[in-house]
């Protein structure tokens, strides 16, 4: 079944971009959120960078501030490694549906990784294009983005 319009669609090929509202439902965003904040809770027993992924990175990254009181985890690297509503994001969602209508049935997953940006700390993550930056050999890739959580104005 679609889930885009052919408007969205052309939208996508002709500015490169587009804004899909609820893209998962509800009940997994809930998921992913408290994976994350259990991963939260597991952060505040460590002083640095913990968990290794197989090439000996660590899987988790937290900023310099980061303390038991003022966990900062910044950015978990393969979260659907780790965890199985991560992973059926990726691969057996609405937001998976998304990318395959966009650039064909035969998709392949690359990586993903979650950022952020927790109160009170200073992670800053700006606007950017990996592409330049890793090696290509077709330019079909998509990036898809899930905000999970809404900005919280002050």
């Amino acid at each position: 079944m679609a889930v885009l319009s052919q408007e969205q669609i052309d939208q996508f090929w002709r500015d490169g971009a587009i804004v899909v509202p609820n893209a998962v439902t509800n009940e997994e965003l809930t998921a992913l959120r408290t994976d994350f904040a259990d991963w939260v809770e597991q952060s505040k027993s460590e002083t640095g960078p913990f968990g290794a992924m197989s090439d000996g990175r660590p899987r988790f990254d937290v900023d310099p501030d980061h303390s038991s009181e003022r966990p900062s985890l910044r950015r978990v690297a393969s979260p659907e490694e780790l965890s199985e509503k991560y992973l059926a994001i990726a691969f057996d969602s609405r937001l998976a549906d998304i990318n395959a209508e966009l650039i064909g049935p035969n998709i392949r997953f690359h990586h993903a990784k979650v950022n952020s940006k927790l109160p009170n700390t200073k992670t800053v993550v700006k606007w950017h294009q990996d592409f330049p930056f890793d090696p290509h050999s077709n330019d079909d890739g998509i990036t898809a983005l899930l905000f999970v959580e809404r900005p919280q104005h002050n």
